[in-house]
């Protein structure tokens, strides 16, 4: 008797193992979207995102930010690092900013079950409103200081000041810009397919509001 009872238990433990291992899946893709947008930009859901990807976004993360302090300082022209700093808390600035006013949506516009594709809609800083005020700043420190427009670090610094200015103070755009998240599925849990790129035209729809 007690034989036949120690079998059942085996039995019935076997069962329970087999239908909670064939239970166990991925979360489903527009889940998987937001805890992607969320922890890349924003630094949220940082455990789901491992265990939805089985890696961490820091390296992701780590190279928008690389990237965009290269970009930047390639475009006012300073070649030795000196505002590596600024410019890494103009990003930090931009961060905030989109975390407060930003939004976005998903829509899985391609369900297959192993290749994937959600579609994020952001409606990300409408920097473009705030040029205008940007140039006048310029404009005004150009005025009381001539050499700003001559010294390009001294035009860098000003260019930069007035981007933490209107960073600060921009709303979100009207304008909605999509970004595909293609997903590969990888055992229980999903890839993001090209994920620098994917990562780095995010952070250009919720900091500027285009697809640029």
């Amino acid at each position: 008797m007690k034989k036949k009872l120690a079998l059942m238990f085996v039995a019935i433990l076997t069962v329970v193992i087999a239908l909670t291992a064939c239970g166990s899946s991925a979360v489903e893709p527009k889940d998987a979207a937001n805890i992607a947008v969320n922890t890349i930009m924003f630094d949220k859901d940082t455990d789901k995102y491992k265990d939805t990807f089985g890696t961490s976004a820091t390296a992701l993360q780590k190279n928008n930010k690389e990237l965009f302090t290269k970009r930047l300082a390639s475009s006012l022209k300073i070649k030795d690092g000196s505002m590596d700093s600024k410019i890494s808390e103009l990003y930090d600035a931009y961060i905030k900013r989109a975390k407060t006013v930003a939004k976005y949506t998903t829509k899985v516009t391609n369900d297959d079950k192993k290749k994937p594709t959600v579609e994020i809609s952001v409606n990300g800083l409408d920097m473009a409103a705030t040029q205008d005020e940007r140039l006048a700043d310029f404009k005004a420190k150009v005025k009381a200081d001539p050499s700003v427009e001559k010294d390009v670090k001294k035009t860098a610094q000003a260019v930069l000041d007035g981007y933490q200015k209107s960073v600060a103070k921009a709303r979100a755009s009207k304008k909605t810009v999509q970004v595909a998240l293609n997903l590969e599925a990888n055992e229980d849990q999903w890839k993001i397919k090209d994920d620098e790129a994917f990562a780095n035209k995010l952070y250009r729809a919720f900091f500027t509001g285009t697809a640029q």
